[in-house]
């Protein structure tokens, strides 16, 4: 199990959390959800420049274009505070000097963020510490993917085969490092002001080269725009491109849900124009005439549909997937989370202000721990067995006004304290039966 320690960092300023399969942060504006969830983004962030790292290590000696002789320390420092760091938080130097940030992938391989390193002036900057066990791994890859450009240099892999060692290089390299970390899975995080993105379109494409789009954002738009055309004949045939065979689900019933709840099918006409086929009318509409709700939810359904066409083990950041939806549509969305974790074998890891969410969560979460008694039999009864959320699986914190933050389990670690939920409807009863009083008053 992951680990995440952050002190100090925006509104955090102590907050330590095991990551689990399913995570769920709930809070009031401005109580830290974001600036937690881009943490353990930036974390991820680095295992993946690590891994691009060797790649051109391995192809190319050099690193970003410059010639490979600072070694890897050095050769990443100015991508993660200047590229990543930089782009997900702000400049450093508005920031605390105390801010420390801590990833553990385990015990042993761990990363550490803070701002104690100073430049001529004294403005502080992001400085990233490695374990001693994982910086032995990485200089032992180092050797290895050197090994890798050398090979291909000296002339040892013939012309035409040069292109097919670079991608078994590559697979190599991709499998040695997640072996290094204990995790196959890439990072994706679908932010929230879904609506808006959506219809950052025009008729030749995303505008995911625009300027001053902050890194998720930007990373966010190149996903979209490099698999919407898998859409051109709608999200039921979107499973042709990945093969027709070997999915844990069936796609003719995850593809009607997803038209379902979007109460309409997405297709990308001709490259170029993106449309929802009006589900039960002969109507179609362009995606920007379409309803908040609807551009809010198309692009977190539909990346999670081809992550799951894909086979694609991920973590999956989402900021408010309930973001203009209607409380059933909550309730049908967190259980297609929970499917597509499931079936993926994939972590998610939720920011939400709905109690609506969190308690359909409690309630699968609930569902697997009765399965774990051997109640599955009824349980099964009642909710979908890919829903489910397993016994030991979920994580879910309420952060705090006053910067603090509650663990939202019961103390048998089986459901969700159901009075930390929703503690606002409590106080709208509370009124009203205060309201009622005065009218028996008025009698």
């Amino acid at each position: 199990m992951h680990k995440i320690v952050i002190e100090n960092n925006g509104p955090v300023r102590n907050f330590e959390m095991d990551i689990n399969r399913f995570n769920i942060l709930i809070g009031e504006q401005a109580t830290g959800k974001s600036t937690i969830a881009k943490s353990v983004y930036f974390f991820h962030l680095i295992k993946t420049t690590i891994t691009d790292f060797l790649f051109q290590l391995a192809e190319k000696n050099r690193y970003d274009g410059e010639i490979i002789d600072k070694r890897f320390n050095k050769m990443i420092a100015n991508r993660l505070k200047k590229e990543i760091f930089v782009r997900l938080f702000g400049p450093s130097w508005r920031m605390e000097s105390e801010l420390k940030m801590q990833y553990f992938f385990s015990d042993e391989i761990w990363i550490q963020a803070d701002l104690s390193e100073a430049d001529r002036v004294g403005e502080r900057y992001v400085g990233v510490t490695y374990s001693p066990a994982l910086m032995r791994q990485v200089k032992r890859l180092e050797k290895q993917a050197e090994q890798m450009h050398d090979s291909l240099q000296n002339g040892q892999i013939s012309l035409a085969l040069a292109d097919e060692e670079k991608k078994r290089n590559r697979q190599r390299i991709v499998h040695e490092v997640n072996a290094v970390f204990g995790d196959e899975m890439e990072v994706y995080y679908i932010p929230a002001g879904r609506s808006l993105l959506t219809v950052m379109s025009d008729n030749n494409g995303i505008l995911s080269g625009a300027a001053n789009l902050d890194l998720i954002t930007e990373k966010f738009l190149a996903i979209i725009d490099s698999v919407r055309g898998k859409f051109a004949e709608g999200v039921k045939q979107a499973h042709r491109y990945y093969g027709n065979t070997g999915w844990d689900f069936d796609d003719d019933v995850v593809s009607r849900q997803l038209i379902d709840m979007l109460k309409g099918e997405y297709f990308y006409l001709n490259g170029r124009e993106e449309v929802l086929k009006i589900s039960k009318s002969p109507e179609t509409i362009k995606i920007n005439f379409a309803s908040s709700g609807q551009q809010e939810v198309l692009w977190l359904l539909n990346l999670l549909y081809i992550l799951m066409l894909k086979k694609e083990r991920a973590f999956v950041i989402i900021e408010e997937p309930e973001a203009h939806l209607y409380p059933s549509m909550q309730k049908k969305l967190m259980e297609y989370i929970a499917l597509f974790a499931n079936v993926n074998q994939s972590t998610v890891f939720l920011t939400t202000h709905s109690p609506y969410l969190l308690s359909v969560a409690s309630n699968l979460f609930y569902a697997g721990n009765l399965m774990e008694k051997g109640a599955g039999g009824e349980v099964l009864k009642i909710v979908d067995e890919n829903t489910v959320i397993p016994s030991k699986s979920l994580s879910a914190y309420k952060l705090q006004e006053n910067q603090e933050y509650e663990n939202l389990l019961n103390e048998s670690q089986t459901e969700i304290n159901s009075y930390l939920i929703d503690e606002v409807s409590d106080e709208v009863n509370e009124v009203y039966t205060s309201l009622y009083g005065v009218e028996l008053g008025c009698e």
